[in-house]
């Protein structure tokens, strides 16, 4: 790798200037799961091409124009980091008088913020037509209950949506509509201005840098189940709608359900009908008909209901990935669900937030009389990649485990990186840093989804040196954050800037890199090895000793400083490249000496005061391999003790650490052994059973991680477990960028008993290897120089 050491040029984006205003309604902005309706008219004589609105909210927003839907946002964010939109309004304005009408739902469950909404439209000349002001009108949106049941593991959409048609405002979108008894808008003033960014807690107004999501249709590709459940309230816990939904009901008797089939896209509507049998005044109960959709694989999306029924009647919709026992429930964990009641008529309901889920359960409620269920489909929102890289072969499989690896990683891609769409839609740091952003570049090409991350990210950097956990909510909890999540940002950032090419990344962020060098430094002992770390460290879930000296602590920070080191001889940092290089000589040093045991043959997890634990993991002697603190005939005697004889009980790696485990074998040249733990684990412990994602462990219904098996359940869509699709498109070409941006690259594909071809797409075109009848094919632009070894 060659470090230039010159700076690029680049033209630093000023901030916008805003003639707008935050405005609320009157009070603290404090209500948590508050949702708002604003609305403006105003005069457009000439709605001449050109018009922009540029709009946000703490916490998120839906926009519509006349009437017209118009897009959702913003990006969740740090409110010191909130991100805005911008939308052209040619098609939207009529001449005459227009109306904005935005409704927002601040939801409250983080600190440091409140509920707030901007927005201002300007003409093609850049002149304000109309701005968020005290002229705004403003009511609070009762169709929705705010005291709804709260998950709090979700970081995007923990609280369940109730949602009562009836208490919608008829014709508040129009310009004409009577507002006169809404309130009007306080403007929201910092401690020196009530103008944009001065305003707290916004401090800083960031224009969104990724596209907008894009959206597909889909049905249901089965009827799961129908069944009937006798309506009984669920009055202590009326908040809580997963508990009537995970009820275990019985076959129709009752009630009626009929043409259900239509809801898969067959002709044909949908009849439900709860029973009424207790009108006699004699039959005892009511039971409720129940309609549980399969669409076939785990997918983030909304439940679209088209239906028409009496007023008063509701729906209740219940969300999982998977089923218990055969039967729905999601009381036990992910208690997603919404509730519409009908205002009566046709109507159709979105819920204001997407959920991640495989299977959607109705339950009918209060409808004596039919309901007419026209659709109940899915708008599938995901980020909009292009499949530009491609593995395919000979070995099926391979293939399906590319094919679900890949999948994984565009399920937990929306407007952020997601651990799991379905539980906590969290940014966490280490799992996007160390899996998901290389997954996305072999992939999908795209490196402007994985920079929102490392930016985001980098804003929120602690006092401590550390970043927060995860980076699409606020942090503050230094106590409990995971040291080794910063390392492999770290890492992360570098390998950003070697796909990349743009040395602005290292410019903006070195500053962070070095703060957690810093932070990493104040717990290195006299051996000259990390001892003894506070906070939450973490590797993987699995049963490895993190006490005293931990090896793959070590390994993961010997490895960061190798990146830190090329950023600081490229930011020409005479001192860090000193201080970096000393540092990892004296953890090679002491690696070996430490952790080494000699009777055992391998590495032990850790050393506390000289003493080697007695626990032995893939974790700490994959890690030394993969980071080269071991001399390769000594990571070739463990690779064959491990593997080949099975000589040495050890800690299994769970899927995310594999990711290491892979990586170290193909170093010392086991690529067999990398291919068969891809075949044995992500093929038979995944594909054989029919997974269409990745598990976030090897298995789904419990884990060993404390040493003994507890039973809770594990996320069936997990992209730190996706690894795979970035080993069988790189590693097998071989790949090697050796000079950033991929101007020059080195190829060593390998030779396998299957065929094969690849695409890894790179900044200046797609690369291609493959290998037919034995013999290996290469291609690649002719603006990348290859070596080929």
């Amino acid at each position: 790798m060659s470090d230039s050491p010159q700076p690029t040029q680049r033209n630093v984006q000023r901030p916008r200037r805003w003639r707008a205003h935050w405005i609320w309604d009157h009070g603290n902005g404090r209500d948590k799961n508050a949702y708002y309706y604003f609305r403006r008219p105003f005069d457009v004589r000439d709605p001449a091409r050109g018009h922009r609105l540029f709009i946000t909210a703490d916490t998120r927003y839906q926009l519509y124009v006349n009437g017209a839907f118009v897009g959702r946002g913003a990006p969740q964010s740090q409110p010191y980091f909130q991100y805005y939109d911008e939308y052209g309004m040619d098609g939207y304005l009529v001449p005459g008088t227009n109306c904005v009408a935005v409704i927002v739902n601040h939801v409250g469950d983080q600190p440091d913020t409140r509920g707030g909404f901007l927005a201002e439209l300007v003409d093609r000349q850049g002149r304000t037509v109309l701005a968020s002001d005290g002229a705004w009108r403003v009511r609070r949106a009762h169709a929705w209950r705010a005291d709804t049941y709260y998950f709090r593991m979700n970081k995007c959409a923990g609280y369940q949506e109730h949602f009562d048609a009836r208490n919608v405002p008829g014709g508040w979108m129009d310009a004409d509509f009577d507002d006169r008894r809404w309130h009007r808008a306080a403007i929201i003033s910092g401690r020196t201005s009530d103008r944009p960014p001065a305003v707290m807690p916004w401090s800083r107004l960031i224009p969104r840098d990724i596209p907008r999501m894009a959206e597909q249709v889909v049905q249901p590709v089965r009827i799961e189940a129908i069944d009937e459940c006798l309506s009984i309230a669920n009055r202590l816990r009326s908040d809580d709608l997963s508990i009537g939904l995970s009820v275990v009901g019985q076959p129709l008797r009752h009630s009626r359900v009929d043409n259900a089939e239509s809801l898969c896209g067959c002709d044909g509507v949908a009849v439900i009908q709860n029973s009424t049998d207790h009108l006699d005044g004699v039959f005892d109960g009511v039971y409720d008909p129940c309609i549980v959709l399969d669409f076939g694989k785990v997918i983030t999306g909304y439940i679209r209901l088209t239906v028409e029924g009496p007023p008063g009647a509701s729906v209740d919709i219940g969300y999982a990935e998977r089923l218990i026992d055969g039967h729905f429930n999601n009381a036990l964990e992910g208690q997603f669900a919404d509730r519409v009641i009908l205002a009566g008529g046709m109507q159709t309901y979105q819920p204001f937030t997407w959920k991640g889920f495989r299977y959607a359960k109705l339950r009918c409620r209060d409808c004596c009389e039919p309901i007419r269920l026209h659709a109940a489909e899915a708008v599938v929102t995901s980020y909009p990649f292009e499949e530009r890289g491609r593995f395919e072969s000979s070995d099926e499989t391979l293939n399906a485990v590319f094919d679900i690896c890949r999948y994984t990683i565009r399920l937990c891609s929306n407007e952020c990186i997601t651990d799991t769409p379905w539980r906590e839609q969290g940014q966490w740091l280490g799992d996007v840093a160390a899996v998901t952003v290389s997954g996305i570049y072999a992939c999908f090409g795209d490196d402007r989804l994985p920079g929102k991350f490392l930016r985001q990210s980098a804003a929120n950097q602690l006092p401590t040196g550390l970043i927060g956990n995860m980076t699409n909510i606020i942090s503050h909890d230094w106590q409990w954050v995971i040291p080794d999540y910063s390392l492999w940002w770290v890492m992360g950032l570098w390998n950003h800037y070697e796909y990349t090419g743009r040395r602005e990344w290292i410019d903006d962020f070195y500053p962070h890199v070095i703060k957690i060098v810093q932070a990493f430094l104040a717990h290195i002992d006299a051996d000259g090895l990390v001892a003894d770390m506070p906070h939450w460290v973490f590797i993987d879930w699995a049963d490895v000793d993190r006490q005293g000296q931990c090896a793959a602590l070590n390994a993961i920070f010997y490895g960061a400083l190798e990146s830190a080191g090329h950023m600081a001889r490229l930011k020409q940092d005479a001192y860090a490249v000193d201080l970096i290089d000393r540092t990892r000589k004296n953890i090679r040093a002491a690696f070996v000496r430490q952790f080494f045991d000699g009777d055992r043959g391998c590495f032990v997890d850790a050393n506390v005061d000289g003493q080697m634990s007695d626990k032995v993991s893939e974790h700490a002697n994959l890690a030394a391999i993969r980071w080269q603190l071991c001399d390769d005939r000594l990571a070739e005697r463990i690779a064959a003790a491990f593997y080949d004889q099975q000589s040495v009980t050890y800690t299994e790696a769970q899927p995310f650490f594999t990711s290491v485990v892979l990586q170290a074998l193909d170093r010392i040249g086991r690529f067999d052994l990398a291919l068969k733990i891809i075949r044995d684990r992500w093929g038979r412990r995944m594909v054989d059973r029919g997974a269409t994602s990745t598990f976030e462990e090897w298995g789904t219904n419990g884990s060993w991680r404390s040493g003994q098996y507890s039973g809770f359940l594990r996320s069936l869509s997990h992209a730190w477990s996706a690894h795979p699709a970035e080993f069988l498109i790189r590693n097998l070409a071989g790949l090697e960028i050796l000079e950033p941006g991929c101007g020059r690259v080195r190829l060593r594909p390998r030779k396998t008993p299957f065929d094969y071809r690849l695409v890894f797409p790179t900044p200046l075109g797609p690369i291609e290897a493959a290998q037919v009848n034995g013999k290996i094919e290469l291609a690649a632009p002719e603006n990348i120089h290859v070596e080929r070894d």
